[in-house]
């Protein structure tokens, strides 16, 4: 949402922290822990997963860190680190489960011209991975 400036209805959130939080800072800032299932919720209600020590879908969380662009969200200059437009898409990609491919699908439509494909070359694995996201997002803004 915050690449596309499009609203849909999120599952999920997933948040990449340089440090790791305890649950006592989650329950401070007013969000719900279910311990029984090892889950967290933001205040509002969106469930979410937090990425610490493993990678997201194979891209390196400090790459995820260095390379963050800060989006504005509203007008008195409030703004959000999230996932490079190229690490999105490179994420997307490899989940591949439905709500990933419709992602995808307006990423290719808003953000096509945005795209570093020299970017997506460095984080993909192979070749053949790279010329099918290629493909992918090529197809999708046809």
């Amino acid at each position: 949402m915050l690449h596309t400036d499009e609203q849909r209805q999120s599952q999920d959130l997933d948040f990449v922290v340089a440090e790791q939080i305890t649950n006592d800072e989650f329950l401070d800032k007013g969000y719900k822990i279910d311990l029984q299932r090892g889950r967290k919720f933001t205040p509002r209600g969106y469930k979410i997963d937090v990425y610490h020590e493993r990678s997201l879908n194979d891209i390196l969380l400090e790459y995820i860190i260095k390379t963050a662009d800060t989006i504005p969200v509203d007008n008195k200059g409030t703004t959000v680190n999230t996932i490079s437009l190229e690490g999105l898409i490179v994420a997307k990609f490899r989940a591949g489960r439905d709500q990933d491919i419709e992602d995808l699908q307006r990423l290719s439509i808003r953000c096509e011209s945005k795209i570093d494909w020299n970017e997506i070359k460095n984080l993909t694995k192979n070749d053949v991975e790279y010329h099918n996201i290629e493909q992918a997002i090529r197809l999708y803004t046809s």
